[in-house]
């Protein structure tokens, strides 16, 4: 398999997702048709969302049946209970046996089940899966004996629990807070007992006479099955529970009359509600909807699909999971070859959180290929890792290297991480965080924080200028790219160098090196999606990374995994080393492989491990808790040679061999033991070899199971296994114990090798162009990393050399942190050079080479690393044309309709929302808007930072959080007045991102309004206008952003005439009263969009609807801890009295405009305002205080 295998004697059945439900597609354009691939998917939460906002396994295919099946608003409570409750009531129970039936009928074959009633909506990859899914229906419907069933089902639930206790303690889980975003602080006291309570009743429900008396079999363990319920199982995490604490309009989604803020069961009531209105939304529109579903190793169906795309074969030689010898084979007819309709490459790619175990490089190689190579395709990574203040360090271990360098061999870009902004807010995570450090009665069990990150491609295959042409793939000098792949190799197995790991001898060390991620199979498939993304002399590169893998003396047990490095490169088609390709010589007249017609250079050997020798992790509470990973190992007794291969497939169950031992056509398949952990077969392990390794001593040979080393791992069994933690070991020439075949178990053939991506590109027509431009990438040897591009321009054309020839010099320009842009003589258009990664522009001379003769051009530009702060303050949500439509990177796409709409007339608190507000700061933000000039407009300041403070005071007043009644908010600069102006229509709760939005139509002013606009200015009330100074620096981030707020909820099409289009720029100038956005959507707005506004009717000809989001920086950049540095805000005292509380007991109010100083009550904010006024940050034209 990809990652190495773990010994598990029991599995976690995430029944119940644990994060709030999240839109699928708000990262690509709504009004195209979009195919997602979800792996690890463990409900169907996001899918009931993503439904519900783009409305235009055996448990969820359940649901989703039950969901087609219900009449409209009937019998959606039965399904709640049915999908969430441990315990269901006699009604709920009828039900989901009468429907369970049904299905069961219906899935007796692939056939069978494509031309039910359900076959269109939903429909299976492969006739295992229907098969898997099918037996566990049985299951639901086959109980014999009740009470017994009761019995187990109750001891089943009491292990989860016992299970938590042991790894995590009993303290309180703050996970729920999430749910609750942007106002969890509310929710904090409620959700916990909740949990406690559905755990305690197994139902949602608080009605002590609910008869929840039947065990719900959809979350009950199987008759056979190992895995056991997920402790932090919980119906109301996946949910916006926001709507229970946040007073919400009367007229919006998500409004329920029977409001209790103070009542804990109004959480589950807002879930509820939610669960309903969802599965409405995808009963009303499920016909233009069709899920497939997949059951196995999410990677291995991954390569699958690869393999399929580009050779036509439904099976690449995969296993179905690490603990199966059934491999993958997409028999559905939706694979098949000639009129397959599932499609191969997707829009969007949810990786769930596979990279926190599996490790982002195998996610990525595996899922990357398979997404469509346009600029709005997407990936999304999810991870619950322990709080790290610096983002490099936790990206660089989930990635096992220089992230940026990484990222850019993978052929991603990750958006939020170049841009260190983005739209979806992550304070909760941080408010858990500081909780946790908390002095407290209890425990907090809440150690991770949850973060989810999306990748776009990078930019060069997408982006190209008329008349050039580019080379689709990076050159590299081999020597570099080896160094770089070596300090990868190293980063992916740094828990194997023993002296780091006993230099730091800490617990969090310790819990690093126990997630293993890597074996050197990943490392070799890896090197395999390499090779095919990069322009080099392979032979090099490999020739001097195998010199230096085999003469690191820094990982203790390297050297011991060099012969399955070999294996593996060898299989994959990316090294092969004599040790596998020379003739073999060796005594033939054995009766064992070695009489043989034909060695081949590999062989798999299986090995039967006793049951008795599981007995170690058996028997005691310690070992049945731990998860070692295996190794299997062939050793020479007579040389103490040992080699480790962490490449292996495991199993219980019976070999069945075919053929005697000495015939060619020798071969074993695996009866499997269905009652695995539970059952009497011993454990089968299964691992490639080079041959040759067997024929040095086969005699003295010996071979068998070990486990990994790991520090925890090591401290648990070395008494009982021994230093080298050898579970079982046996004679080669055992044939009892030991199998040796020419094909994997079950005549499964080796791995199928990835197709180059290089064998795919299309030719790049050269004599079709004027320009070719060939970017090769420039390393740092030192720190391993890719340092800088060496761009080169090839002039083609008779006519381009004559034009270069005449050029005296050259000068760069940078149109974007990825490209840079180079004018040509007697050209009219420029040549763009796009990026993999953002660069810096060339300054220094030495960076510009002009060769007249041999017409070309050389630029050297160095890696940002942070393009924000070197010279783009403004590349926050870019948009640009792809294929002549705007498409809007980094920026949700919305349908604002579906967002509740936050009542701020009944929001009697508002403490949470100025807080949230700003957390748009980090911690170092804070310190640099102390000291912005008030008393002037901001030119020559952080002009991003002031942006956020415009947009902090915008956000505030259109909530009217200090009683304003402001409607309109304007953007002046210097002498020129006006240039923006945005009409509140209401402020709206993003609820699964996590944050607010304002929902306003847009005016930008220009010259040609003339009049008539001065006019309505000139009436505007001064109580419904607020007028923000700004600075030009950012002002034109302003008019850079602004395109954005419109396209991400644009409910109508460009028009043919579209100026974007016609201009082949977004946006179309950033210059004083010039046009900003295109004239598309001008006027075009719901009924009543902006109410109580007489005069609306003659502004709206001239306003586009938008969404404005805040603006955070990237998750972990810089710690929150003191928002102040005053004497008393670092008290956390009020400024006026000095009270350490609120005068209602609760936390104390952070002045909203500066965030440095606390009170207790408005009556102390107002009465220091004077004292206080002098050194606050003063926002607008005559505004109160705070």
């Amino acid at each position: 398999m990809a990652s190495p295998v773990p010994l598990n004697q029991f599995s976690l059945f995430h029944a119940i997702g644990n994060t709030p439900a999240v839109c699928l597609t708000q990262d690509i354009p709504g009004d195209e048709p979009a195919s997602l691939l979800l792996l690890g998917c463990g409900d169907v939460r996001n899918i009931l969302f993503t439904s519900y906002m783009n409305s235009s396994s055996a448990r969820n295919v359940l649901l989703f049946t039950l969901v087609v099946d219900t009449d409209q608003g009937a019998d959606t409570s039965m399904l709640w209970n049915i999908y969430y409750h441990l315990f269901i009531d006699d009604k709920s129970h009828s039900l989901l046996e009468s429907q369970v039936k049904k299905l069961y009928r219906f899935s007796s074959s692939l056939k069978y089940w494509h031309k039910s009633e359900y076959g269109r909506f939903l429909r299976f990859c492969d006739s295992k899966t229907l098969a898997l899914v099918r037996d566990i229906w049985h299951s639901y419907i086959s109980v014999r004996d009740k009470a017994d069933y009761l019995t187990g089902f109750r001891k089943a639930i009491q292990e989860c629990i016992d299970v938590k206790v042991a790894t995590e303690g009993s303290g309180i889980d703050l996970s729920g807070a999430r749910t609750a975003a942007p106002n969890a602080l509310q929710a904090l006291k409620d959700l916990p007992a909740l949990h406690s309570r559905y755990w305690k009743n197994g139902s949602t429900s608080n009605d002590p006479k609910a008869l929840n008396v039947h065990p719900n079999p959809t979350l009950a363990p199987l008759e056979n099955d190992t895995a056991l319920l997920h402790s932090g199982t919980d119906p109301l995490l996946g949910f916006h529970l926001v709507t229970a604490y946040t007073p919400v309009d009367a007229g919006s989604p998500f409004y329920h009359k029977e409001v209790a803020f103070a009542h804990a069961q109004n959480a589950v009531e807002s879930a509820r509600l939610q669960f309903n209105i969802w599965c409405q939304s995808l009963k009303r529109d499920h016909k233009s909807v069709t899920v497939r579903f997949f059951a196995g190793d999410a990677l291995a169906f991954c390569h699958t699909l690869q393999h399929l795309d580009t050779t036509r074969e439904t099976s690449a030689r995969w296993f179905r999971t690490s603990y199966d010898f059934d491999t993958v084979s997409l028999d559905g007819e939706d694979y098949a070859l000639e009129d397959g309709a599932a499609p191969l490459a997707f829009d969007v790619i949810d990786t769930s959180s596979l990279i926190d175990f599996l490790g982002g490089i195998n996610v990525f190689i595996a899922a990357g290929p398979l997404l469509c190579e346009k600029a709005s395709s997407t990936i999304y990574a999810e991870s619950f890792s322990k709080y790290v203040p610096d983002v490099d360090a936790l990206l660089n271990d989930l990635f096992a290297g220089d992230f940026p360098t990484v990222s850019i061999l993978l052929g991603v870009f990750p958006v939020q991480y170049w841009t260190n902004s983005s739209a979806v807010a992550n304070a909760e995570e941080q408010l858990m965080h500081d909780v946790r450090k908390c002095p407290m009665k209890v425990g907090i069990n809440t150690r991770n924080v949850y973060n989810r990150t999306l990748w776009k491609s990078q930019w060069p295959y997408w982006s190209h200028s008329p008349g050039s042409s580019c080379s689709p793939l990076i050159k590299f000098d081999p020597e570099s790219l080896a160094v770089v792949l070596f300090g990868i190799y190293m980063n992916m197995f740094m828990n194997e160098d023993v002296k780091c790991i006993l230099a730091h001898p800490s617990c969090d060390m310790m819990q690093r090196n126990s997630c293993i991620r890597y074996h050197r199979g990943s490392f070799a498939r890896f090197l395999a999606f390499i090779k095919g993304r990069v322009m080099v002399d392979w032979a090099k590169v490999i020739s001097a990374l195998i010199k230096l893998i085999g003469d690191d003396k820094v990982l203790g047990v390297g050297q011991n995994f060099l012969h399955e490095l070999y294996t593996q490169l060898h299989i994959l088609d990316v090294y092969s080393d004599s040790l596998i390709t020379k003739e073999l010589k060796y005594d033939r007249s054995s009766h064992d492989f070695r009489a043989w017609k034909k060695l081949p250079g590999l062989v798999s050997i299986t090995v039967k491990v006793p049951r008795a020798k599981l007995s170690v992790f058996t028997k005691t509470r310690c070992g049945r808790l731990a998860k070692p990973y295996i190794n299997g190992f062939v050793r020479s007794k007579q040389t103490d040679q040992r080699s480790f291969f962490a490449v292996v497939q495991v199993g219980f169950g019976q070999v069945i061999r075919s053929g005697a031992r000495n015939s060619d056509h020798f071969a074993i398949s695996i009866v499997k033991d269905h009652h695995g952990w539970k059952g009497k077969s011993p454990l089968l392990i299964s691992f490639v070899v080079p041959s040759a390794l067997l024929l040095a001593q086969p005699e003295s040979t010996t071979v068998g199971m070990s486990l990994y080393h790991t520090p925890g791992i090591s401290s648990t069994f070395a008494d009982a296994l021994g230093t080298e933690l050898v579970v079982f070991l046996s004679a080669l020439n055992n044939e009892s114990s030991v199998y040796i075949s020419k094909q994997r178990p079950n005549n499964v053939g080796m791995p199928c090798p990835p197709e180059p991506r290089s064998n795919r590109v299309c030719p790049v027509n050269m004599n079709a162009s004027s320009y070719h431009v060939t970017l090769t990438a420039g390393i740092d040897k030192e720190k391993r990393i890719i340092d800088h591009f060496t761009a080169r321009i090839d002039f083609l054309s008779e006519d381009a050399k004559a034009n270069l020839a005449r050029q005296n010099k050259i000068e760069v320009s940078q149109p974007s942190p990825c490209s840079l842009s180079l004018p040509v003589e007697g050209q009219s258009s420029e040549i763009a050079i796009t990026f993999p990664a953002p660069v810096l522009k060339p300054v220094k001379k030495n960076t510009i080479r002009l060769a007249r003769k041999s017409s070309y051009v050389e630029i050297i530009a160095h890696r940002a690393e942070k393009p924000d702060r070197q010279g783009h303050p403004d590349y926050i949500f870019p948009v640009f044309l792809s294929r002549g439509e705007p498409l809007a990177w980094n920026i949700p796409y919305l349908n604002p309709n579906r967002l509740p709409v936050l009542d701020t007339n009944r929001m009697d608190d508002s403490e949470w929302l100025i807080m949230h507000v700003s957390m748009m700061f980090s911690g170092k933000e804070c310190e640099l808007r102390s000291n912005l000039d008030s008393t002037r407009p901001k030119p020559d300041q952080d002009s991003r930072l002031c942006f956020k403070d415009t947009l902090f005071a915008m956000h505030l007043a259109f909530a009217r959080v200090n009683g304003e009644r402001c409607k309109v908010f304007g953007i002046s600069c210097g002498d020129a007045g006006l240039h923006i102006l945005f009409f509140r229509s209401s402020v709206r709760m993003d609820i699964s991102n996590h944050t607010v939005a304002l929902d306003v139509a847009i005016v930008p002013l220009l010259l040609e309004m003339g009049k008539p606009i001065h006019d309505f200015i000139a009436k505007l009330d001064t109580e419904e206008l607020i007028t923000m100074l700004v600075g030009e620096d950012e002002l034109k981030v302003w008019k850079r952003l602004l395109p954005a707020f419109a396209e991400r909820c644009r409910e109508w099409k460009h028009k043919p005439t579209c100026e974007y289009r016609a201009e082949s720029r977004i946006p179309r100038s950033v210059e004083f009263h010039q046009p900003v956005l295109c004239s598309c959507g001008n006027g075009i707005f719901p009924p009543n969009f902006v109410a109580d506004f007489p005069s609306w009717e003659a502004v709206s000809k001239y306003a586009v609807r938008g969404l404005i989001p805040l603006l955070f920086t990237l998750p972990y950049l810089d710690a929150k801890d003191a928002l102040g540095k005053g004497k008393n805000a670092s008290q956390n005292r009020c400024e006026a009295c000095g009270a350490g509380k609120s005068v209602h007991g609760r936390a104390l109010l952070p002045c909203s405009q500066c965030l440095v100083v606390r009170y207790c009550s408005s009556k102390c904010q107002r009465t220091h305002w004077k004292v206080h006024r002098k050194t606050c940050l003063q926002k607008g034209i005559g505004n109160s205080p705070c």
